[in-house]
């Protein structure tokens, strides 16, 4: 081929991938996207976690247990450090899920005196219909516990960042790219990486997912699509619902009841009969009443199980009252560029530890002037106004107005605001930030324009500054919390720049950005890890086992011995016998108390057997 037409074969090559491009991003007659474009991120995101889950890999802190049972390194751990402050993954919902495998996955686990309730409040895997609303937890059933908690892992993580992806990409059709950037970004954010459980993703699953189902309700013309969509929706409803952990869930349902206000709203502008909105919203409110019945029978058939969770201290009987918020939580909530800080377990003026410190990336948030020139812009035209935008700038108002503004706690009640608390409500800020983001880039595109620079500047500017704020109080006063994070200021300029392009409608740029920034300051926040430390595998632990084979022979003996191993029973045959042996305070209560503690060396006692409760007895040889 001639030197001189290479260029204009490579330009002719560009523009047909660009012809290409646009005609599989081009949108339906209904301005949604087509089903490929829906369903091709999602599709990747399949196809990695069945990878993922094959090898085995996760994301579980378990290896906090390698030093204390070994020397040496732990060649289970592929990158990153276990997260001890993340003691509610690798310390409790981890251990007790291998406990469950152990015990053949029982409705009622006996390792403590009295049973507990696999059900609630620790969600744990057992074999009965409620799994069928548990999904993270089915790999239980079909695989080993390495595969199992991988899977357990990667599912409601995926399931997050292609929620977040088809909420994007319904909002920007033609931007699939962009929107695939944006989702992950978004799993990335810090929160969601230290509170990384099935309790905490669910409920913006669900959130996304309902968001979205009501734009395709308004706006598509296929009925089999509406109902479809409408019926995920009444399935996450009970897969939240059965994780019963409200101080997530309340704030999520509160951003979905927002944007539905202002979507309603904004739709009766073009369509005013109450009869046609109705219509369109009417699947997803029968799939909500299904849902709804199936989470109260749930509940009618734990209900001894709730009443005595309800009553417990915490997190039963726990109310927050408004106003509670101080200007270190809010330079905690604000402070995303030193995230990398959380990792190195030195939050320092951010919070508590790395779980209480962790927020968001809060664009949308920051694009607030924008949307506010969106709204003087189409008053000033006399079009209709973006009431969707309003309505989730209205509701990070009264999530703000709930951490900072005291004496308004009978509303707050009649929106169960105080059963969630300040850091937990970020959760409702970051949904709606993303929010606020996809629809400020919905609106630029569709009029095709960008708010002006010093529109821009100001909300791009406003993030730097407070970002600055941060640094120089931590450089005055706590300079090790910035030891693990030198490059904070490249982060805030490079968090600035993506607002900066966002506004100016630049979105590849801002989703690049925001990207980077997600990922440097949380994609090692939890460890890769190659299966679990399952401590049943150790020496210790077989050797327990062997003893526990060993002193079946004693069971009837014992049995003969004492009628009942409940309270007394366990005072008469162990008690007395080992003064160093203390019952636990809540036997047969629903909550685990202090472990029986025997000062016995393993070798010098054998075990008596279980009792009816559960409780085991050991004894002297």
């Amino acid at each position: 081929m001639p030197q001189d037409l290479t260029p204009v074969v490579g330009r002719s090559r560009l523009h047909a991938w660009r012809d290409g491009y646009r005609r599989f991003t081009e949108p339906g007659t209904d301005g949604l996207p087509r089903m490929r474009v829906l369903l091709a991120f999602p599709a990747l995101l399949l196809i990695l976690g069945i990878v993922l889950v094959a090898l085995g890999i996760n994301g579980s802190s378990s290896g906090v247990f390698h030093s204390q049972i070994a020397y040496g390194s732990d060649s289970s751990l592929i990158a990153g450090t276990p997260q001890l402050t993340r003691s509610d993954e690798w310390n409790v919902q981890t251990v007790w899920a291998i406990a469950q495998v152990q015990q053949g996955l029982p409705l009622v686990n006996e390792t403590f005196p009295g049973g507990m309730d696999a059900t609630l409040p620790q969600d744990l895997p057992r074999v009965d219909w409620t799994v069928a609303f548990r999904p993270h937890l089915w790999g239980f059933m079909v695989m080993d516990v390495d595969h199992a908690i991988a899977f357990k892992w990667w599912l409601p993580g995926l399931a997050l960042a292609a929620a977040a992806y088809m909420f994007l990409v319904t909002l920007l059709p033609r931007r699939p790219g962009v929107s695939a950037m944006i989702a992950v970004g978004f799993l990335y954010s810090p929160l969601f990486q230290w509170w990384y459980l099935s309790t905490t993703l669910w409920p913006v699953v669900w959130a996304l997912t309902a968001m979205t189902s009501l734009i395709h309700a308004f706006s598509s013309s296929s009925l089999r699509s509406r109902w479809g969509w409408a019926a995920l929706v009444g399935y996450l409803t009970v897969v939240m619902a059965t994780g019963i952990y409200v101080p997530f869930i309340v704030p999520a349902v509160l951003v979905v009841l927002f944007f539905a206000i202002g979507l309603v709203v904004e739709r009766r502008r073009e369509n005013p009969g109450l009869r046609a909105v109705l219509s369109r919203v009417g699947p997803v409110l029968v799939a909500g009443v299904a849902a709804s019945a199936v989470t109260v029978l749930w509940l009618a058939t734990k209900l001894t199980t709730v009443e005595a969770f309800l009553g417990t201290t915490y997190p039963g009987n726990r109310v927050t009252p408004t106003g509670g918020g101080s200007l270190l939580s809010f330079a905690s909530a604000i402070g995303s560029s030193f995230t990398q800080t959380l990792n190195a377990q030195r939050p320092g003026l951010l919070g508590a530890n790395g779980s209480e410190a962790s927020t968001f990336f809060y664009i949308g948030i920051y694009l607030l002037p924008v949307v506010g020139w969106i709204v003087f812009r189409q008053a000033r035209a006399k079009r209709k106004l973006p009431w969707t935008l309003i309505g989730l700038t209205a509701v990070v108002l009264l999530l703000l107005a709930y951490l900072y503004v005291p004496g308004w706690d009978a509303i707050a009640r009649l929106l169960l605001l105080d059963k969630t608390s300040q850091n937990r409500v970020r959760l409702g800020m970051g949904l709606a930030s993303l929010g606020l983001l996809a629809y400020v880039l919905r609106y630029l595109d569709e009029h095709r324009v960008r708010a002006g620079f010093w529109i821009a500047a100001i909300s791009a500017g406003l993030f730097a500054l407070s970002q600055a704020a941060i640094g120089y109080v931590a450089i005055r006063h706590l300079p090790g919390m910035l030891e693990a994070v030198q490059l904070w200021w490249l982060w805030a300029l490079l968090s600035a720049a993506a607002i900066y392009f966002a506004a100016r409608r630049q979105p590849r740029l801002a989703a690049t950005a925001f990207l980077i920034v997600t990922i440097a300051g949380s994609g090692l926040t939890n460890p890769i890890y190659s299966g679990v430390l399952d401590l049943r595998e150790t020496a210790v632990s077989r050797a327990v086992v062997a003893l526990d084979a060993s002193g079946a022979e004693d069971l009837g003996r014992y049995r003969r011995r004492t009628h009942d191993c409940g309270a007394a029973g366990v005072r008469r045959a162990c008690g007395e016998r080992l003064p160093g042996c203390t019952l636990p305070r809540n036997v047969g209560r629903h909550r685990p108390g202090e472990p029986v503690r025997l000062p016995v060396e393993p070798t010098r006692r054998r075990e008596l057997g279980r009792g009816p409760r559960g409780a085991r007895c050991l004894q002297s040889r």
